[in-house]
Order: C-alpha cells, then structure tokens, then sequence
C-alpha cells in the first residue's frame, strides 16, 4: 500500500466521520440541512471525481466519490424534512450553481471545468452560509471541520498536483473552514 493510497483512504475514513456527525446531528433535530445546498454538493461532488480521476488524482480523488453519494442522501433528508427557510437568493444559487454544470460540459478543458465547479461550490454553499448566520445551531462545526480535514487528507493524497487536481479539493477546504468560523463566531453571539 503506498503513501498516497494510505492518505487517500483516510480522507474517505474522515469523510465517513464527518457524515456519521452530519447524520447522528440530523437525527437529534440539531441540524437541519439546506436541501439546495446537498444537491448541488452531489453533483459537483460525482464530476470533480470524475475529472480529478481522469487527470491522475488518484487515492485523492477516492473521497469526491464517496461524497457524492453521501451528498445525495443528505440531500434526499433535506427533502423530507422540509425545510421551510428558503429564499429567492438560495434560489438564484440554485439556479446558478445548475446552469453552470452545462457551461462546464461545453468547456471540454478540465481547467475550466474545476474552476467552473469551484465556483459553483462556494454559490451551493450560499443558502447553508445564509441560513447559519441566522441559525447557526442548526449546523454542524464538527462536521465541517472533519470535512475540511477529509479534503486536506485528499489533497496529500493526490498522485499528480497541478492547477486541475489541486483547486477544487483546495477551495473545499476554505470554504468549509470559513463556514466553521462563521458558526463559531455566530453561537458566540446569539
């Protein structure tokens, strides 16, 4: 078993962490995900695999696929649970973060497209961002401070760095730890 192999299953074994505290948070009614936001997360999730696989990310690439399916079972409870506070600005991020996925396709260059799903990370993230600051105990520090751990864990484990296979797992991990920070600082003030 190489390094890189090693690296890439712990960021699926911190994946697997983060979902379990996701979930566990979920069934305790202290987390109410974003349905718009899990969807989204789904989708980038099974391309950015798809493209880092195909680019030679390797065992870094392993967590993007696990993702993808954990996304979308999150999603799937986002669903059920009916979230209720669902504005037209998450819509617009929404809309958004979907119309892009065809200008990706019609790219064809793997450099547009993970700077295209990079960005449509951070609009997905945008209704859980929204929602947090008004309730920020309805999400899950520790949940997406394993998840910025999990996509650490995939960037060391990646075969080949470069501009493609490093920006998104890269923007994953800012973006979850602005998250983290904004709900730290939120709870402190409510």
């Amino acid at each position: 078993m190489t390094a890189n192999e090693v690296l890439g299953g712990l960021a699926v074994v911190t994946g697997l962490c983060f979902y379990a505290t996701y979930f566990y948070g979920i069934w305790r009614g202290q987390i109410r995900p974003h349905a718009y936001t899990w969807l989204v997360f789904s989708i980038l999730n099974g391309i950015g695999f798809a493209a880092l696989h195909l680019e030679g990310g390797g065992p870094g690439a392993w967590t993007l696929g696990v993702t993808s399916f954990a996304s979308f079972v999150t999603f799937v409870i986002g669903l059920l649970m009916r979230e209720k506070d669902i504005t037209r600005s998450d819509t617009v991020a929404l809309v958004f973060a979907l119309l892009a996925i065809p200008v990706w396709v019609v790219t064809d260059n793997a450099l547009w497209a993970v700077i295209i799903i990079s960005c449509i990370d951070v609009a997905a993230l945008y209704p859980t961002f929204r929602k947090s600051w008004h309730k920020p105990h309805e999400e899950g520090a520790l949940s997406f401070t394993l998840s910025g751990v999990e996509y650490s864990f995939a960037l060391a484990a990646l075969q080949s760095y470069s501009v493609i296979t490093v920006l998104y797992p890269a923007t994953i991990v800012v973006v979850d730890g602005l998250l983290v920070l904004m709900l730290l600082y939120r709870r402190r003030q409510v």
